[in-house]
C-alpha cells in the first residue's frame, strides 16, 4: 500500500471516532474520543509529509489527556493550561517552518489559529457552549486541509465533525427548547 492510500484509511478511522465523540452527554466521553481520533489524524499527516499539522494534533492529543483528567477528577484547570497549549503550537509552528524546514506555509497559519482555538475552547467546561465554539477552529481547519490539498478523506474527516457537531447542536439544544421537555442530564453530566 502507498503512503497515500494509508492516509486514506487512518483519515477514515479518525472521522469515525472524532464525529461520534459530539454524540455523548459527558465531556470526558467527548475528549476521550476526540484523541483517539487525534491520533488517526496524526498518523495520516505523518503519511502526507505535514509535519506542522502532525505535530499541532500532538500538542493537541496532549490537550486532549490533559483535559480529560481534569473532567474526569470534576476540576477546573487553571487558565495556565490553555496559554500553555497555545504557546506550544506557536513554538512548534516556528522551528517546524522556519528553522526545520526553511519554508513557510501561509496555510499553516490559519492551522495554528485553530489550534489556538482549541486550547482555549477545550478548556471550558460547559459542553453546551463547547459545542458551539468549536465550530470556528473546525471550520479552519477544513479551510486549512482543502488549502495544503490533504487527502480528500481529511477534509470530509473534518468536515463530518463539523456536521455532526452541528446536528449534535440540534440534538441537545435546538430540539430540547423545542419541545420543552425536561433535561435528561444531571448537573454533573454537563460537565
Amino acid at each position: 500500500m502507498t503512503k497515500e492510500q494509508w492516509a486514506v484509511i487512518v483519515s477514515l478511522i479518525a472521522m469515525l471516532l472524532i464525529a461520534s465523540s459530539y454524540f455523548f452527554k459527558k465531556k470526558s466521553y467527548y475528549l476521550a474520543l476526540q484523541g483517539a481520533g487525534m491520533v488517526f489524524l496524526m498518523a495520516s499527516y505523518l503519511c502526507t509529509g505535514e509535519y506542522f499539522a502532525m505535530i499541532g494534533l500532538a500538542i493537541g492529543l496532549a490537550r486532549a489527556l490533559c483535559y480529560f483528567s481534569f473532567e474526569i477528577h470534576d476540576k477546573n484547570a487553571s487558565i495556565f493550561f490553555p496559554l500553555l497549549f497555545s504557546g506550544l503550537s506557536i513554538v512548534a509552528y516556528f522551528i517546524i517552518n522556519f528553522w526545520i524546514l526553511k519554508t513557510t506555509k501561509p496555510a499553516d497559519i490559519i492551522y495554528l489559529l485553530g489550534l489556538v482555538g482549541y486550547a482555549f475552547i477545550f478548556w471550558i467546561r460547559d459542553l453546551k457552549t463547547v459545542r458551539y465554539l468549536v465550530t470556528i477552529p473546525t471550520t479552519l481547519s477544513i479551510l486549512y486541509n482543502v488549502l495544503i490539498r490533504a487527502v480528500p478523506f481529511v477534509v470530509i474527516s473534518y468536515s463530518f465533525e463539523l456536521l455532526a457537531n452541528l446536528v449534535s447542536i440540534a440534538k441537545y439544544d435546538l430540539f430540547k427548547k423545542k419541545s420543552n421537555l425536561p433535561s435528561e442530564e444531571t448537573e454533573h453530566e454537563k460537565h
